[in-house]
């Protein structure tokens, strides 16, 4: 109780001073607020469903200087991560929904989970990536996901010729990392490259209370092509990621007879994705743009422990995405447009081996108007599903802007989603009488940008979530697998906010506030904080140093439905000392988890220590 108010008075300081920051105004150069612009086609769409959303483009994913998205996405209001020790999997909810496919999205494919709600995100290195975008709310399917609260969707790294660059670091757990990537423009396209190695030789034990170490071991590659014609265009991507790792298993505890997790030297661990897709837009007409997109992925894991069989899963998907866009300018100086999108996606899923085998055919349609101030969008779905039935869902915005470079905005709709394959077939973890999980909700929303280089969000939403899927602590057995709530209840508020203080200083604040309740038997949805916040400061000490601290806390949240096991709250500070040598290349020391503060975020394991890393990224 102690440490949770102490979180809860941090996140009220940080909250005020963010709000002070916002109503100052800067007196010197200040960059502009970097614009949320899709380019995943020639043929651009009209507008974003007004929403909480972020993109983070390459700057952003540099910012930080952490190796892998757990570190990037931590920042990120209403988006909730339950991160065990070292490169294990990380859990994610978004608005309190999770999802074991299309929770991560990859040039618009959707990923699967290693099983339900759980992602491995050390697997997709920042340096291999253009940008990351995280929506919010309903309307997901627009960007290849299907998920209820929102998703995360990834977009691999496009390079120019003369782009090649270098990143090496090494550091706390005998750590060392390094990738390396090339772009090269030819008559034929754009072509571009990257790939990169890092292992853990001495990494921390997963199980809580454990003292062997785990190591860790990752190769991974991506790379695109992309060709512009006079009326149209291709793009192709693939990537592909290995991990070999150590890892522990379940054991009996005496005398309580439950399952922990416990050391085990025989634990075996490889995990191997692939991902690949190929898009093409055509411009039939002046007014008809057409695209159709391929997208294979698959994910094979081998798993053994002393006490859990060796077992093999390979989980693939195939999509197929057709898509026609007809746009209509409604003014002489196109500054009132009608937009209207229409076409069809399917997708088939299949665990190789075992009767799991899925396929859905989803007619869509979309609508998106720019009156002036107002701008309006609605779109629906309509699942044809061979295993789960049909379902239609739908989402509905608007959008209205104000003087003083403010705007409101309101959006909502249902949503569906059936379980992926990996959640039904994992031999530990999965559930093969899951039901597919609906819901429904909408969102009020605020925005302002008082000056350049400054920008304050707030929004409220409620979601009504019906069978929806979590993964679910037994606390008299301590077994976990993947289960539905029958219905829950989740409002909540999120406040984003950064201010340019100075030319040399630079400071930022998100906020989220959640409560997810079972109304049934009033208990809380497991894994949920009431509380998150991030605070964070970049200040440039001299002309070539720059030094940022980020400080993240939660609040105790319950680690089980029963609500009898309960997470502490866990405020941790990372630091970052950065020198530029030159335009092109800067070293780096990189302090993670400072404060040592080892909380665990899920049940009965580690969270790592306190790290230092030394790094140089270089242009070549």
């Amino acid at each position: 109780m102690y440490s949770t108010n102490i979180s809860l008075a941090l996140s009220g300081l940080l909250l005020c001073l963010s709000t002070i920051a916002i109503a100052g105004k800067a007196n010197d150069k200040a960059s502009l607020t970097p614009m949320t612009v899709y380019d995943d086609t020639v043929y651009p769409e009209l507008i974003e469903p007004p929403r909480m959303l972020n993109q983070l483009n390459r700057d952003a994913l540099q910012a930080t200087g952490v190796s892998n998205l757990n570190g990037v996405l931590r920042s990120q209001g209403g988006l909730t991560l339950n991160q065990g020790s070292g490169q294990m999997p990380t859990g994610i909810s978004l608005r309190g929904a999770s999802g074991g496919q299309g929770l991560v999205t990859l040039d618009g494919v959707p990923l699967f989970a290693n099983f339900a709600g759980f992602y491995s995100l050390s697997h997709y290195a920042p340096d291999a990536l253009d940008r990351v975008t995280v929506t919010r709310g309903s309307g997901g399917e627009r960007h290849g996901s299907r998920t209820l609260g929102g998703a995360i969707h990834l977009k691999t790294r496009h390079m120019q010729a003369k782009d090649n660059f270098l990143h090496v670091e090494g550091g706390g757990y005998d750590t060392v990392r390094s990738t390396a990537g090339s772009g090269l423009t030819t008559q034929a396209g754009d072509f571009s490259a990257v790939a990169g190695r890092s292992d853990v030789f001495n990494g921390v034990s997963q199980a809580q209370n454990g003292t062997e170490r785990d190591n860790f071991g990752m190769t991974h590659a991506s790379g695109n092509w992309f060709k512009e014609f006079s009326r149209g265009g291709l793009d192709a991507s693939f990537y592909f990621v290995s991990t070999h790792e150590d890892i522990d298993g379940p054991g009996l505890i005496l005398p309580s007879h439950t399952t922990r997790w416990v050391d085990d030297r025989r634990g075996r661990l490889s995990d191997e994705t692939w991902v690949a897709q190929l898009h093409g837009q055509y411009d039939l007409a002046s007014h008809w743009n057409s695209s159709l997109q391929f997208g294979f992925t698959q994910d094979r894991q081998k798993m053994e422990t002393t006490s859990i069989r060796p077992f093999s899963l390979t989980s693939q998907l195939f999509m197929l995405d057709w898509k026609n866009t007809h746009r209509l300018a409604l003014s002489e100086d196109n500054q009132d447009q009608a937009l209207l999108v229409w076409g069809v996606n399917s997708q088939q899923q299949q665990a190789q081996g075992l009767p799991a085998s899925q396929t859905v055919t989803s007619p869509n349609v979309r609508g998106e108007l720019v009156l002036g101030d107002w701008q309006w969008s609605a779109d629906a779905r309509f699942d044809q599903a061979d295993t789960y039935g049909d379902h239609q869902v739908f989402s509905l915005g608007a959008n209205r802007s104000l003087p003083q470079n403010m705007n409101i905005w309101a959006n909502g709709g249902t949503g569906y989603r059936q379980p992926g394959v990996s959640e039904l077939m994992h031999p530990v973890f999965g559930n093969a009488a899951l039901q597919g999980e609906h819901n429904a909700g909408g969102e009020i929303g605020w925005g302002w940008r008082p000056a350049r280089g400054s920008e304050l969000k707030v929004s409220g939403y409620y979601q009504n979530y019906r069978q929806m899927i979590t993964m679910q602590l037994n606390p008299n057995t301590g077994i976990t697998k993947a289960g539905n709530i029958q219905e829950a209840n989740v409002w909540g508020a999120e406040m984003q906010s950064q201010h340019r203080w100075t030319g040399d200083w630079e400071s930022g604040l998100n906020y989220s506030y959640m409560h997810a309740k079972n109304p049934l038997n009033q208990l809380f949805v497991p894994a949920r904080p009431e509380h998150q916040s991030v605070f964070w400061n970049e200040v440039q000490l001299l002309q070539p140093l720059k030094l940022r601290l980020e400080l993240t806390v939660h609040s105790g949240y319950w680690f089980d439905i029963a609500n009898r096991l309960r997470a502490r709250s866990a405020p941790r500070i990372n630091a970052q000392l950065k020198y530029q040598i030159t335009q092109k290349t800067d070293v780096y020391l990189r302090g993670e988890n400072i404060t040592d503060e080892r909380t665990p975020e899920i049940y009965d394991f580690n969270f790592n220590g306190a790290a230092v890393y030394l790094g140089l990224r270089t242009g070549i």
